[in-house]
C-alpha cells in the first residue's frame, strides 16, 4: 500500500487506464457469445490482460485493499477466452492451408482441422461460462463504483507530476529488467520455455510503456514497435513449438480412433503424409522464424535500443532535459545558499 499522501495525478491518470479496459471489456461480451467474429474473443481477451497488467501498477493507489482479488476474477475470463483465441487462430492458419494443398496432403490436414473445429465448439461453452459468471458477478460493477469518481478530475491531470513520472520509470525499469532477463536464451533456439517466458515479459513491457506513452508525446513509439515485432516473432515461434509437439500426439490419437471404429488402422494411412507434412512445415517455419528473430534481436543491440529505452523513461533524464523542473534536493541546497548571502 503507498504511503501518504498518494498523488491525485496518479489516481486520475490509472483509473482512466484500468476504466478504458474495461469499458473495452464489456463491450465485447455480446460478441463473445454469438461467436460470429473472431476478434471478439481476441479483443475483450486483449483488454482482460491490460487490466490485468494494469492493476498492479495504478490499484495501490486506487483500491489496494480490493485491487488483487479484482485480478484474480479477471483472470479466470482471460483463461477462458485464451483457450478459446488459440484454437481459432489455429482454425483460421489450418483454413488458409488446407484449400492450397495437393489430394496427397490434404487428407490429413482437413481431419486436423475437423478435430479443432469440434474443438472449439466445446471450447465455446467453457467461454459461455465464464461469462455467465462475469455477468451475476459484481466485478464490473465494483470497479466502477470504485474508479468512476475520478473521472471528474480529468482536466485537472497534470502529466508532468513527478510522482507520476516516477511511477512510470519504476515500472518501465521493472519490466525492462524482467524482460532483458531472458537476453541469455536468445541464441539458444532450443530453450522453448525460456523464449516463451519472454514474449509473456515483452508483452508485459509494452503495455506498460503504452500506459506511460502520453507522458512522453511520441518518444516511445519505436520502442513500442520494436516490442510488438519480438512479441509478433515469439509468438509465431510459440505457435510453431506448440504444434511440433503436438502433431505426434495427435497422430497416435487418431490412429487409435481409426482402431476403434474400424478395428484396424488400415484407414488411417490416407491421413498420415498429411500429418506427417504439416509436422515438418511447422519445424521449417519455426526455424526461419527463429533466424528472423535472432537478425532483428542483433540489430536492436547494434542500436543500444533497450540502453536507450531505459535512460528516456529515467527520472533524471527527465530532470536533466526540464531544468526549471528542479529536483527537491536541489531546491533545499538552493535556500541553504540564499539565507547564507551566496548567489
Amino acid at each position: 500500500m503507498p504511503k501518504s499522501p498518494v498523488s491525485p495525478n496518479i489516481q486520475i491518470f490509472g483509473s482512466s487506464i484500468i476504466l478504458h479496459q474495461l469499458s473495452a471489456m464489456v463491450d465485447e461480451i455480446e460478441g463473445v457469445k454469438k461467436a460470429e467474429d473472431i476478434e471478439a474473443v481476441h479483443r475483450m481477451r486483449v483488454a482482460t490482460r491490460r487490466m490485468r497488467s494494469a492493476l498492479p501498477i495504478f490499484g495501490p493507489f486506487l483500491a489496494p485493499r480490493r485491487h488483487e482479488n479484482w485480478r484474480k476474477r479477471i483472470r479466470a475470463i482471460t483463461r477462458a477466452l485464451g483457450a478459446a483465441r488459440d484454437t481459432d487462430v489455429q482454425i483460421e492458419h489450418l483454413t488458409d492451408l488446407v484449400n492450397r494443398l495437393t489430394p496427397p496432403e490434404r487428407a490429413g490436414v482437413r481431419r486436423l482441422l475437423l478435430r479443432m473445429r469440434q474443438r472449439r465448439r466445446e471450447l465455446q461453452k467453457d467461454v459461455l461460462k465464464a461469462l455467465r459468471r462475469l455477468e451475476k458477478d459484481t466485478l464490473v460493477a465494483e470497479i466502477t463504483q470504485k474508479l468512476a469518481p475520478f473521472k471528474i478530475y480529468k482536466n485537472q491531470l497534470d502529466l508532468q507530476d513527478p510522482a507520476l513520472r516516477k511511477l512510470a520509470d519504476e515500472h518501465i525499469q521493472c519490466r525492462l529488467d524482467e524482460f532483458l532477463a531472458f537476453e541469455p536464451y536468445v541464441f539458444q533456439a532450443e530453450c522453448v520455455a525460456e523464449l516463451h517466458a519472454m514474449r509473456i515479459a515483452g508483452k508485459h513491457l509494452r503495455y506498460t510503456l503504452e500506459f506511460f506513452a502520453p507522458l512522453y508525446e511520441d518518444e516511445l513509439k519505436k520502442f513500442v514497435k520494436s516490442l510488438r515485432q519480438c512479441q509478433d516473432l515469439l509468438g509465431a515461434i510459440h505457435d510453431a513449438d506448440v504444434w511440433i509437439e503436438y502433431l505426434p500426439q495427435f497422430i497416435e490419437e487418431e490412429r487409435q480412433r481409426t482402431v476403434d471404429y474400424f478395428g484396424h488402422a488400415r484407414p488411417f494411412k490416407r491421413l498420415l503424409p498429411g500429418l506427417l507434412f504439416y509436422r515438418e512445415l511447422r519445424q521449417q517455419e519455426r526455424q526461419s522464424l527463429y533466424h528472423q528473430f535472432v537478425d532483428s534481436w542483433k540489430e536492436w543491440q547494434q542500436e543500444n535500443l533497450w540502453d536507450k529505452l531505459r535512460q528516456r523513461v529515467s527520472i533524471s533524464h527527465l530532470l536533466d532535459n526540464n531544468p526549471a523542473e528542479t529536483h527537491p534536493a536541489e531546491e533545499n541546497k538552493q535556500e541553504e545558499k540564499e539565507k547564507n548571502g551566496e548567489s
